[in-house]
């Protein structure tokens, strides 16, 4: 996936918008012919201080730094754009990394609200707690995101620094100890950092002093499917005015979402019937993502054991079909390609026509045509996460599964499990 082109998915140049936090690298520069105000808690000049400051940016990144125009916090982004005149009169929000930082996300969205048009998107990338310092937390649940906005929250609580401070999880390989990195990584290379006393000292000697200093920290965690079901419920439940349009992985360490502004609403009876039925689905759907997010090699011997039963295929219907493709493509790699998916453990012919529709051959369709779409051949492999890792995979037009059965194996690539 291309990252910038999918959150600014709703934005145009004559299109007007905000982007909450751009510091360096806006997403819809002004100096690019983009009608995009910028929110900042800090001013320019303090934000061109602290980036002065920061040796880990690259060079020139401070002439990169936009003039701020609505200076504050982006909960009170509704204050802040009707002192400008914009308030009601905006297409589009823009937010990359910051939702997971707000105290108090429910008022973010009420307050939102208030700004946008009818029918107006809040876009934002957020990190998958699957692929960052987070992966060791439990994803946030509804009651604690409802007790902050009946609470009033304006800064972080004493738990959640503490929280992230004795959880911090690192990706260490060798060398290389990142903060963030790929999803489908070996289990045992996630390294929790070893901080327990630390963070607790700290949070006793914040409780004792009443400390009043902002710690910024991720207040909230999330994985695609966990933020699509928080944002689903908060709107049945009268919360927020947005409904979600999108959560969808960028095959890096985040996801992008896009909500869309329809309003306040009250479900009818056969409404609220509906709903359940995909709530159900989408708490189904957060399981799945639980159990794929065990990248160790203990997985794929499960999976490896449980073959036949899991694809339930027929050698000899495979062998047949294969050598009619010969026949009519005469193309022995196109077979090899097709043998390959068959035989694959991540290839689960029911769940493909289940999800996309009656295939006389799913393996065929998947080969010749599924891949192409961003299909997936069962519930465990991503062909477009596949794909994105491995661009000369990409390049040379190799069907994703089937290069990681025939090549990928042999040359230690990891399988880009959903």
């Amino acid at each position: 996936m291309d990252r910038k082109k999918e959150l600014l998915k709703h934005v145009s140049k004559e299109a007007r918008g905000i982007e909450i936090g751009p510091y360096f690298s806006p997403l819809a520069p002004k100096r690019e012919g983009y009608n995009c105000l910028s929110l900042d808690v800090f001013d320019t000049e303090a934000i061109k201080h602290r980036a002065r400051l920061d040796a880990s940016l690259p060079e020139g990144a401070v002439d990169l730094i936009e003039p701020v125009d609505l200076v504050g916090s982006a909960t009170d982004i509704d204050a802040l754009c009707r002192g400008a005149g914009v308030a009601g009169a905006l297409d589009y929000i823009l937010s990359s990394h910051n939702f997971e930082h707000f105290p108090n996300p429910i008022a973010f969205l009420q307050a939102c609200g208030r700004v946008l048009k009818p029918g107006g998107a809040l876009s934002m990338a957020l990190p998958d707690k699957r692929a960052c310092f987070d992966f060791y937390r439990p994803l946030t649940g509804l009651g604690a995101m409802i007790e902050a906005f009946h609470d009033g929250r304006s800064r972080p609580t004493y738990r959640q620094i503490f929280e992230q401070n004795a959880q911090m999880a690192r990706f260490v390989d060798g060398e290389r100890s990142l903060v963030c990195f790929l999803l489908d990584e070996k289990l045992e290379k996630i390294v929790p950092e070893r901080r327990l006393r630390e963070a607790f000292d700290a949070w006793e000697g914040m409780r004792t002093a009443n400390d009043p200093h902002y710690h910024d920290v991720h207040c909230w965690t999330f994985t695609p499917a966990s933020f699509r079901l928080l944002l689903s419920d908060l709107f049945f439940l009268g919360l927020s005015p947005f409904v979600v349009e999108a959560a969808t992985d960028t095959g890096q360490s985040d996801f992008v979402a896009h909500l869309r502004l329809v309003g306040y609403t009250t479900f009818s009876p056969a409404e609220t019937e509906e709903y359940y039925a995909a709530r159900e689905a989408q708490l189904r759907a957060i399981v799945r993502e639980d159990w794929s997010v065990a990248k160790s090699d203990c997985q794929l011997d499960i999976l490896e054991r449980f073959h036949s039963s899991l694809t339930g295929r027929n050698p000899l219907v495979v062998g047949a079909r294969a050598l009619a493709l010969l026949a009519r493509r005469r193309d022995l790699f196109l077979v090899r390609q097709y043998l390959a998916i068959s035989r694959s453990i991540f290839f689960d012919p029911l769940h493909y026509i289940e999800s996309y529709g009656a295939a006389r051959d799913p393996a065929l369709d998947y080969l010749l045509e599924g891949a192409a779409q961003g299909r997936d051949p069962g519930p465990f492999f991503s062909s477009r996460k596949y794909l994105a890792r491995n661009p000369d995979v990409a390049a040379d037009g190799v069907n994703p599964l089937a290069h990681f059965e025939i090549f990928g194996r042999k040359e230690d690539r990891r399988p880009a499990l959903r």
